[in-house]
């Protein structure tokens, strides 16, 4: 039978979790620029498109409360002890940290034009 060791994975340094709640932020902008890309471009006369609408929004509503949560995770990063037999874990640490983002995107999506 193989044995696995773990002298490897002992060396290894962990993610940081600011690392993490960085990922989180990336991540929730992607899937806005995906959302944004399956918008239509036609315009009904001189009516803005739906996506000059989401793009507006996207820029002047969007960004500033994304740095809020950025801060708000990272003021929750810095709260969020990470001694031995507390929350350890840099992944758990950096995915706590990113509940007001998670919060902020399930209060948005229900503004997403379908």
């Amino acid at each position: 039978m193989l044995k696995i060791g773990t002298h490897d994975t002992v060396k290894r340094k962990p993610v940081p979790a600011s690392l993490v709640l960085l990922g989180w932020h990336l991540l929730a902008i992607v899937a806005y620029i995906v959302v944004l890309s399956r918008q239509s471009h036609e315009r009904v006369h001189y009516v803005d498109s739906l996506w000059d609408r989401m793009l507006v929004f996207g820029i002047n509503v969007g960004a500033p409360w994304l740095l809020v949560t950025l801060i708000a995770g990272l003021i929750l990063l810095w709260l969020f002890p990470s001694k031995k037999g507390q929350i350890g874990w840099p992944v758990l640490r950096g995915s706590l940290a990113a509940i007001p983002l998670l919060l902020l995107v399930v209060a948005i999506i229900r503004f997403v034009p379908r």
